[in-house]
């Protein structure tokens, strides 16, 4: 379940662009081909260097390594790492990446994909592939890609580990979490890591990831944050959604299909771990349900979502907060009129690609406010406009008796003294009690100010 792109609005924070470039370039690939093994408990988790670069942005440079990751009995793990540049131990954010094509493995996999380019394919790299399946999008990216992506955090002295999932090499849910379990073990014995300090970030197939991630982690490197966009959290739910639910819902034939033909690759994932269909005997999902997570997640986790989300829908995440609310904190994007299930098309929801780049500044705001230092200025990206549009949308949602309780958190986290609001493609910086006293103001009327913006919205919104 493909999300819009989380590449971030800061890319050119103090008026420079971010370069990446490998240091063993094929110009074929743009991989990166000198293998080097670097050391690893050979009981654990094995760790081969593949390459290697460096982004270059605000006159500043970061080295990465391109990673395998290798657990006994497992498949192999790819990550891209980003190690913190200072002495000591710094902060980490781990991202995950379902769906991107990396071509610097080495396997034939990879290289097939990446020759095929963008675009939708079929699915054939799945075991169970066959007549009548699906076929799927595949998205190239490149180091200086993820590079981009990472930019933010590293900025801010974070290192970045991305850890990716390669849906189109095929495999299953074990495999996906696998992959993340993979990652959070190399956190555990990477140098310069805060172990205390560790977040992770995903959305929908990737969301799914980062609650794994956080479940499956070693005891070690627990993340003391997490963020995730319209999260698939509870399979056996998704799987009667789409069997059950979609077709009592959507009379229209051809979006019937839609609905069946987009789910048919992941439903081959999802069946060949737990065996099948949650309502036929023998079949087992235990270990992927809403009640599991709230069992075995101990990290905090922030998640959005669209109520109009048609691939995950929402009262799968309500359903989530209800089983560990002091776990699971919701932003509900909450649209106005009534849904039409006939002509909403299957995808995360109008709201959350809308406001997209409010989702963005909230998300990444929420992970630097819990793990930046306790006096370090937060640079926290946003797009000129983007947030008064969506407190407009918030205004409108109150004025029709809706709770919007779940909202002032959000801009209280940005009145943190430690933010400062970045708007890049103007260059301008302001101070984020500032910048939300200013956007209430437009839009409730208010006379709210830098100083007394905390404690008035403390109690919640002002009266539409």
């Amino acid at each position: 379940m493909r999300l819009f792109p989380t590449t971030l609005l800061a890319l050119c924070l103090l008026g420079t662009f971010p370069t990446a470039c490998c240091s063993n370039a094929s110009p074929s690939t743009h991989s990166c081909q000198t293998p080097d093994e670097t050391p690893a408990e050979p009981s654990a988790l094995q760790v081969t260097q593949l390459g290697s670069g460096e982004l270059n942005a605000a006159g500043q440079t970061w080295p990465y390594q391109l990673l395998k990751l290798e657990v006994p009995g497992r498949a192999p793990t790819y990550a891209q790492w980003f190690p913190p540049r200072k002495p000591g131990v710094s902060p980490i954010v781990m991202l995950t990446k379902p769906y991107d094509g990396i071509a610097w493995t080495g396997e034939a996999v990879d290289a097939k994909w990446a020759a095929r380019g963008a675009g939708i394919h079929p699915d054939d790299s799945e075991p169970h592939h066959g007549p009548g399946s699906s076929p799927i999008a595949f998205t190239p990216t490149t180091p200086e890609i993820i590079a981009g992506e990472a930019f933010i955090y590293l900025f801010h002295d974070f290192g970045v580990l991305a850890v990716f999932g390669r849906f189109y090499a095929g495999g299953d849910l074990q495999n996906d979490r696998d992959d993340m379990n993979a990652g959070m073990r190399f956190l555990a014995q990477a140098p310069n890591v805060d172990t205390k300090r560790i977040g992770v970030f995903g959305g929908s197939w990737g969301g799914y990831e980062a609650l794994y991630a956080a479940a499956d982690a070693p005891s070690t490197v627990v993340p003391a944050v997490g963020v995730a966009l319209a999260p698939l959290s509870d399979f056996a739910a998704e799987v009667d959604y789409v069997s059950r639910v979609v077709p009592s819902r959507v009379s229209n034939p051809d979006l019937r299909t839609r609905y069946q033909q987009f789910f048919e690759p992941y439903f081959r994932r999802i069946h060949a771990t737990t065996g099948g269909d949650p309502t036929t005997p023998g079949t087992d999902y235990t270990r992927w349900t809403a009640a599991h997570l709230a069992s075995t997640v101990q990290t905090p986790f922030l998640i959005l979502h669209d109520d109009w989300d048609t691939l995950i829908p929402v009262e799968h995440t309500r359903a989530l907060v209800s089983q560990a609310p002091r776990r699971f904190t919701p932003l509900y994007l909450q649209n106005l009129t009534t849904v039409d299930w006939n002509t909403l098309p299957p995808d995360h929801g109008p709201l959350l690609t809308a406001h997209g780049g409010p989702v963005i500044t909230m998300s990444v705001g929420h992970l630097m406010v819990a793990l930046g230092a306790a006096d370090q200025p937060l640079y926290v990206p946003h797009a000129q406009g983007t947030v008064r549009a969506w407190l407009q949308g918030v205004h409108a949602a109150q004025a029709q008796g809706r709770d919007v309780s779940d909202v002032v958190p959000r801009l209280l986290e940005l009145t943190d003294p430690r933010v400062v609001m970045f708007e890049p493609s103007l260059g301008t910086l302001q101070p984020g009690a500032a910048f939300i006293a200013q956007e209430v103001n437009a839009v409730w009327g208010t006379g709210f100010t830098d100083v007394n913006v905390r404690s008035v919205l403390a109690p919640g919104l002002p009266t539409p």
